[in-house]
């Protein structure tokens, strides 16, 4: 059984995701947790006029909570804008990225399929 942990995330390491630098800190991955489902648990930061450019998880769903800001969310051929407290649930294999209008930070989960 693996033991709990309690960690502060201004103590966690920023580190670069989707070419750009220190704009993620990861915050748990399996190797924390007893399921092999979870992928991720991270806190994303976009700074205004950046983008994570077309990405996709070929085995993961991914749910994107938005913190601060807003921004656009481009899906496959579609584009939503999304603002704070939005949900965004991003099935598994689908092409997208991510705009920022304004300063923005997420928090992602990434689940296995």
């Amino acid at each position: 059984m693996k033991k709990f942990k309690i960690i502060n995330i201004k103590d966690v390491p920023l580190e670069g995701t989707h070419d750009l630098p220190n704009s993620r800190k990861t915050l748990a991955t399996s190797e924390d947790v007893e399921t092999n489902n979870l992928d991720a648990l991270t806190k994303g930061f976009l700074e205004k006029g950046k983008i994570w450019d077309w990405h996709n998880h070929a085995g993961h769903d991914e749910f994107c909570i938005v913190l601060k800001g807003k921004g656009e969310f481009h899906w496959e051929y579609e584009m939503s804008e999304y603002k704070l407290e939005d949900v965004i649930i991003i099935p598994a294999k689908g092409k997208h990225k991510i705009v920022a209008i304004e300063d923005s930070e997420f928090y992602f989960v990434r689940i296995a399929i």
